[in-house]
């Protein structure tokens, strides 16, 4: 059963001026956040492009314009659910990510010619699958239905053959084939994943879908966290440079150093100081700085007591905050 997402908005013919406000303040917010989402995957396929030129050059160009097509085409099929063509995005940077590693592992050898059709192959049968089913996807996307856990059951359905196939590459860098052989292999393995994916279009056009409203609704939540997370971040900021001048301050006035720095034991700056605070507070430790006084371990022991129990209480305050009780957010489609 699909839980359908509430419109809590007024349903009078002629809203209030205050209704008014608070509609056009949840666009705004709904616009400020679909904004952060495509910088966040711009951000995010730009590294991708990055990542794979060491491994194919001209990868990079088909994952971009793949990106464009494939997205610019299902913008225009289904119009309206803007955070579904930015998961869509995500999706196929992900795709590029897999395809890569799979690429890398059993098939480096391959032409860049090749590499270019197996890699649209998958991309091109889901935009035919949604084209030929676009009614029954465009319902849904226009629907803003966020299913239960419970029919997740349906993504592993399409998604266990599509590993499936990817596991079985493994077996072929044991074979010993010629280069031909081998792209013929890796073409005939991305043909079947792209006939499997235009099956079973519209289960990914529904998990998009999902991705797409979970996607909206954690910039939503993000977007409430700014203020309280920030004056944890002042706390927490303060905090170090405290410690951080406490370690300087007691190298200057005692006798003998009391850090180890890289193998030599010295007094330590004020830049080393707020390093070794930070590693120190986060409970992280690298070892290229340690302490080597009583004095100056009490304290180090005092400052990681005050960064764990910090993060707690600071984490709870920050998400208490986030949606105080009796206040929902009318744009949450969570």
């Amino acid at each position: 059963m699909d839980q359908i997402v509430p419109d809590r908005r007024p349903r009078t013919a002629s809203p209030s001026p205050a209704a008014a406000s608070s509609g056009s303040h949840g666009s705004r917010g709904a616009s400020k956040s679909w904004l952060g989402g495509a910088l966040l995957t711009a951000l995010l396929l730009g590294l991708i492009a990055l990542s794979i030129r060491s491994v194919s050059g001209n990868l990079t160009f088909v994952l971009l314009g793949s990106v464009g097509l494939v997205v610019g085409a299902f913008h225009y099929l289904f119009p309206g659910s803007q955070f579904f063509t930015l998961a869509l995005t995500n999706f196929i940077g992900v795709y590029a990510c897999i395809f890569v590693f799979f690429l890398e592992s059993n098939f480096h050898n391959i032409n860049p010619l090749a590499q270019g059709i197996a890699f649209v192959l998958p991309l091109i049968a889901f935009l035919g699958g949604a084209w030929w089913r676009a009614e029954d996807i465009r319902r849904i996307v226009m629907s803003r239905r966020l299913r239960e856990g419970g029919h997740f059951d349906r993504i592993f359905l399409w998604m266990a053959p599509v590993w499936g196939i990817g596991a079985l590459t493994f077996l072929v860098p044991a074979q010993d084939m010629e280069a031909q052989a081998v792209g013929a292999v890796f073409l005939l393995a991305m043909s079947a994943i792209a006939a499997i994916v235009a099956l079973v279009s519209r289960d990914i056009a529904i998990f998009l879908l999902d991705a797409g409203l979970l996607f909206e609704g954690f910039f939503q939540q993000s977007a409430r966290l700014v203020l309280p997370a920030f004056a944890f971040l002042t706390f927490y900021s303060l905090c170090i440079i405290l410690f951080g001048a406490i370690y300087t301050i007691m190298d200057r006035f005692m006798a003998e150093p009391n850090f180890v720095i890289e193998g030599v034991r010295r007094d330590i700056t004020f830049a080393e100081g707020i390093y070794f605070s930070i590693v120190t507070f986060a409970t992280v430790g690298y070892g290229d700085i340690h302490p080597v006084s009583g004095p100056v371990r009490l304290i180090c022991g005092v400052e990681i007591i005050m960064g764990v129990l910090l993060l707690l209480f600071g984490f709870s305050a920050i998400i208490g905050h986030a949606r105080p009780v009796g206040r929902q957010d009318r744009n949450d489609p969570l």
